[in-house]
């Protein structure tokens, strides 16, 4: 490729933009820019991270003429497989003095016409004889530093054969202008991985009680959140011990979705345990939830729907808050819609709840969902219920296989709003 020419500058940046766009994995947008850069600007290609991005802390401070570890997340070379010889996902050191670790302390293009003396990188397997040929080939070498602001994430190593020429200074800028676009995609994709694992931890910490914690009682729960990017919604469902062998079950949905909706269902979802274990029946849980939320951030409203199960007696009381109707899975395997008074969402201040005491025949399964299972844009309320009483139906998988089996009937991704669903089976 001619960096001189504009036109050919330009497809080479609009291409990488295109492919780099959106992409929420460091891994995948680096091999965007291996694929980019080989169509024409270099022979071979690697992309390299500080170890420090890797394992989600922020951006490393420049080393100051120390050795530099980073981690191998792209390679790719015209004509031959890199891949078997430095694999993706391989922690390097680069040596103090080399032109790798200069590149990221100093944050500066370096360039060279021999492989760098002081770089440990050796092939793990001796190379096939394409990517022995290619390696012995290259004959210039590029280093650009991914820099975002002050920060220097890493670089890309850019090599030509001896038949391509030397990179001009036109193609160092725009090896400069790649390396910023990947860098900043980079930064996107570690942002999002991080803010990822952390709403995992927290959605992790907010599930029910496991399988088999409560005697007698067996419980599968399933959590999908709206569309691609959300982490966390404002779903919850929970499961509280309560003397006697009783438990109280609660699901709920905070309005909207996003960290707002999360926060609101954490104090939501505390609040209700709180109230459960203090020993008030689901009414009156739901009109303390309703007072109080109001007064926990922008999200003022949310439904919910709680239960006090006693496996016992055979009975649970039930109450709901604008939330749709719990199902009871028959042991022959009907299922019922439990007929309940609706309630007013909570929030809105003053809502009248009302107990429901219901039959929960040893071997029943209680259903409890939230509307996203059950409604679309192309699927209302009662053909939801109607759709989710038939994945129910007949069902005598185990209960883990029934939750997810109902998860894959109704869910199709990207869904748009937040789905849970909890199934609570008495009997052992």
């Amino acid at each position: 490729m001619n960096a001189e020419s504009e036109p050919a500058r330009l497809r080479l940046l609009s291409a990488a933009s295109t492919r780099m766009a959106g992409v929420l994995d460091m891994e995948r947008v680096a091999r965007h820019l291996v694929a980019v850069a080989l169509g024409g600007f270099a022979d071979t290609v690697g992309v390299y991270v500080a170890e420090q991005l890797i394992v989600g802390d922020e951006p490393p401070r420049p080393p100051g003429g120390r050795a530099v570890e980073a981690r191998r997340i792209a390679v790719g070379a015209t004509g031959a497989d890199l891949e078997p010889l430095f694999p993706a996902g391989e922690m390097v050191v680069f040596a103090a003095g080399s032109a790798y670790a200069a590149c990221i302390a100093d944050g500066a293009p370096q360039r060279f016409g021999e492989p760098d003396r002081h770089l440990v990188l050796e092939p793990r397997v001796p190379p096939p004889r394409p990517a022995r040929e290619r390696l012995a080939d290259l004959a210039d070498f590029l280093l650009v530093p991914l820099r975002t602001g002050e920060a220097v994430l890493g670089l890309v190593g850019f090599a030509r054969g001896s038949a391509a020429g030397p990179f001009t200074d036109a193609d160092a800028a725009l090896a400069s202008e790649l390396a910023a676009l990947t860098a900043r995609c980079l930064d996107g994709a570690r942002r999002y991985q991080r803010e990822h694992a952390a709403a995992r931890t927290l959605q992790a910490g907010l599930l029910p009680l496991p399988p088999g914690a409560v005697p007698g009682v067996r419980v599968a729960h399933r959590s999908v959140p709206a569309g691609r990017a959300n982490l966390v919604g404002g779903d919850w469902c929970d499961v509280v011990p309560l003397p006697a062998g009783r438990l109280a079950l609660v699901i709920g949905d905070a309005m909207g979705h996003g960290s707002a909706a999360a926060a609101a269902m954490v104090q939501l979802r505390a609040a209700a345990r709180t109230l459960a274990m203090l020993g008030k029946d689901p009414a009156q849980i739901l009109t303390w939830l309703d007072r109080i939320a109001p007064d926990i951030g922008p999200v003022q409203f949310a439904t919910c729907a709680c239960a006090v199960l006693d496996p016992a007696a055979g009975t649970a009381e039930i109450c709901r808050a604008g939330h749709p109707p719990p199902i009871l899975l028959h042991p022959d395997g009907g299922c019922d819609v439990l007929d309940l008074p609706p309630g007013l969402p909570l929030g809105l201040d003053g809502a009248d709840y009302e107990n429901t005491r219901v039959a929960v025949p040893d071997g029943s399964t209680l259903v409890l969902y939230t509307d996203g299972l059950i409604e679309t844009r192309t699927r209302d309320l009662e053909a939801g219920i109607a759709a989710l009483r038939s994945a129910l139906a007949g069902r005598a998988d185990p209960l883990e296989d029934a939750c997810a089996d109902v998860v894959a009937k109704l869910v199709v991704p990207p869904n748009h709003d937040d789905v849970t669903v909890m199934l609570v089976r008495t009997g052992t």
